[in-house]
């Protein structure tokens, strides 16, 4: 009995060694990442007037970082958006890991945002953030009433295996531009949870929100959801700026 109680502890002392090893080396890796860029696209624009053809951004909460733009898009450009997309939409479970949203969506083919209406959007959000080639590709998502996103964080864990390794690879999710593509009758919202903040879905309005704190650390204040749709349809569209330039994006 006590050779196997013995060679139990060896066991569990060897396995907790390496866990010990593993953390330490994604946290020194993250640390290194942070050293060699913490380039974080930091708001340009704050107080643009209406008579400069720039949309006016509205600081909604200071931590975490939360600004509201209104009219953000155009009539024509939501419209673009839906119609180019309503025919192609999948379950949001088969399309996205992760994060459990009851919504139909899809990201955009290589290609589809080459259209001069979305590369349009892409340089008026260029207007407030610094939009890299690594910058992930744009996701539109329609909810039916009942259907919802629940509460989660965009950034990539840089704690975790998989989390270093993405960072490594296209960068960390620094912000998030969430576009209204439809008004909603009820429900809807865009919540965050940890600073009871709602936004509320607003055809053309945009949400800009920081994932990550100024010095580059994740911002847990960041935690996220879209609420339940009681009456209407939503539908949003979602870009995901990365704070590397490599040239590749997340799936």
């Amino acid at each position: 009995m006590s050779n196997n109680s013995n060679s139990n502890s060896n066991s569990s002392s060897s396995n907790n060694n390496r866990y010990k090893y593993k953390y330490k080396v994604v946290k020194l890796m993250y640390k290194m990442m942070m050293m060699l860029g913490n380039d974080d696209p930091e708001v340009v624009n704050k107080d643009k007037s209406s008579t400069d053809n720039i949309p006016k951004l509205i600081e909604v909460s200071q931590k975490p970082r939360i600004y509201r733009i209104p009219k953000f898009l155009t009539d024509e450009e939501c419209e673009h958006l839906i119609e180019t997309s309503k025919n192609k939409l999948k379950p949001c479970n088969e399309i996205s890991s992760g994060v459990h949203r009851s919504g139909w969506g899809l990201f955009m083919k290589e290609g589809e945002e080459d259209h001069p209406v979305t590369q349009n959007i892409f340089n008026r959000m260029k207007t407030f953030v610094n939009l890299t080639e690594s910058s992930e590709v744009m996701q539109v998502i329609r909810y039916n009433p009942g259907e919802e996103t629940s509460a989660h964080f965009d950034y990539f864990n840089p704690l975790t295996t998989n989390g270093a390794m993405k960072i490594g690879l296209y960068g960390q999710r620094i912000c998030t531009i969430l576009m209204y593509l439809a008004d909603v009758e009820e429900g809807g919202e865009t919540s965050f949870p940890e600073v009871n903040v709602k936004v509320k879905p607003i055809k053309g309005d945009a949400v800009l929100f920081y994932n990550c704190k100024p010095n580059g650390e994740v911002d847990p204040l960041s935690l996220h959801q879209g609420d339940p749709v009681i009456k209407g349809t939503k539908w949003i569209a979602i870009k995901l700026v990365n704070q590397k330039n490599t040239g590749s994006s997340a799936p």
